[in-house]
């Protein structure tokens, strides 16, 4: 978990920040339609700002930092963007569901207004991944991905500055170390990184070996991050890469053989890894060891069982024995969006777990059939394109198991991307049939 962490020096984040925006400014240029420039520049701007935390976290307007304005402000804009049949899309009926039954239980609890936060991020959500399903129908499809890298160019440029000007930050309870570019925290900043690298995973224009060598820059950047959810979340999907990178390099004949080799040798990699960091991920072991013996109160943890997991397992007992503890109502609709901030020092370090207290058995269901409802898109995508979107999803659905990603701006942005492309991929790939069915109709 850790507390914030100091920005670079403002001078040099000012200079810096000029610098990356010709790249941005031009790869606008390479684009077109509206959607896709929003998408880019609404990504870049967000990344810009966090690096600026120390002025941009503080409240300004009605308790609301600049950050947080700036969020309201791209939701917006991107409402006025996108065209409002493209919210009538069926998969988005979740996200619906989720934004009423967050203005029932605040309108139950502690009030309406208290949902503004919620609504916000979800809204940010379906305006971000509309924008990213437009700009692939406008930009000839995967070949919007190219351009839309030079959003992240400032994560791995400040991660470099961080690495050169020593600035790093210690990390969790054992007191290693983080370089995050001058980012407040790891967690936000990583997913950030595993955003970039599945936006290079997407990048199938580009040249194999600039996408290779982009692509292992970015894992070793997220290792330097050494936020151990994502490092494990983003392990499947790069495995996935590997082995399909390799695969389609040799003929169809000799595949399966290969796909096997490959895959033995990167479960061999994850254990030298694993085997290297060991201290890191010995927590890990110890819990899935025995997971039932942390289902107990909080006053029955021990000092060691306290620490496990970086205090997760802790904190999730917290928020499980408090909500069991809650009427029949909020058992149901929980206590309200947001709730936790008024009773808890610490984030509930998991989405269902925060589902669970703050939205009820309510919330949790609706949270898994808007995940379903997303993945299904990705499995109705074409076969070249479905082991890397499921693996996607489902590096996605890892962090919010130690982390919370749909909780996070940052998160919101890597999940509207990967569901912009499922939805992209699968609609494209229901037209075609539609147009196979329709051309071999007989006369």
């Amino acid at each position: 978990m850790g507390g914030g962490a100091p920005s670079l020096p403002l001078p040099l984040l000012a200079l810096v920040t000029v610098l990356l925006a010709v790249p941005m400014v031009v790869a606008l240029k390479q684009v077109r339609g509206y959607p896709a420039r929003f998408v880019i520049f609404a990504i870049w701007l967000r990344y810009i700002m966090s690096a600026f935390h120390e002025i941009t976290f503080s409240p300004v307007v009605a308790g609301l930092s600049l950050n947080a304005l700036g969020s309201v402000a791209i939701a917006g804009i991107g409402l006025l963007l996108v065209s409002p049949r493209h919210f009538l899309l069926k998969p988005l009926l979740p996200v619906y569901a989720l934004i009423i039954l967050s203005l029932i239980s605040a309108t139950a609890n502690d009030g309406l207004f208290t949902a503004l936060n919620a609504t916000v991020k979800h809204i940010y959500f379906m305006v971000m991944m509309i924008a990213v399903y437009r700009a692939l129908l406008e930009n000839d499809g995967a070949r919007f991905f190219r351009p839309l890298l030079w959003a992240f160019a400032p994560l791995l440029v400040f991660q470099i500055l961080s690495i050169g000007l020593g600035a790093v930050k210690a990390s969790e309870f054992d007191g290693s170390s983080s370089y995050i570019g001058g980012y407040n925290h790891e967690a936000t900043f990583s997913i950030a990184m595993a955003t970039f690298f599945v936006v290079a995973c997407f990048a199938v224009t580009l040249p194999r070996l600039i996408q290779a060598v982009l692509s292992a820059s970015l894992l070793g950047g997220i290792i330097l991050a050494n936020y151990r959810t994502t490092m494990i979340a983003v392990l499947p999907l790069a495995a996935i890469q590997v082995v399909s990178s390799a695969m389609f390099s040799f003929v169809r004949e000799q595949r399966a053989i290969l796909a096997v080799i490959l895959s033995l040798i990167t479960l061999a990699g994850i254990f030298v890894l694993a085997s290297y960091s060991a201290e890191r991920f010995n927590d890990l072991a110890v819990f899935f060891g025995d997971p039932g013996q942390y289902i107990k109160p909080q006053a029955e943890f021990s000092f060691d069982e306290r620490r496990l997991l970086s205090g997760r397992v802790y904190i999730w007992s917290g928020y499980i024995y408090a909500w069991l503890d809650g009427s029949a109502l909020n058992h149901l609709i929980g206590f309200g969006p947001d709730s936790w901030e008024e009773i808890f020092k610490v984030y509930p370090h998991n989405t269902i777990v925060a589902y669970l207290y703050e939205l009820g058995w309510a919330g949790v269901f609706l949270l898994l059939i808007f995940w379903f409802t997303m993945a299904k898109l990705a499995i109705q995508a074409p076969a070249e394109d479905r082991a890397t979107l499921l693996f996607a999803h489902l590096s996605f659905l890892f962090m919010n198991l130690s982390t919370m990603a749909l909780w996070q701006i940052e998160g919101v942005i890597f999940y509207a991307i990967i569901c912009g492309f499922s939805l992209f991929r699968k609609v494209e790939t229901g037209a075609m049939r539609s147009h196979l069915k329709t051309s071999l109709r007989p006369v």
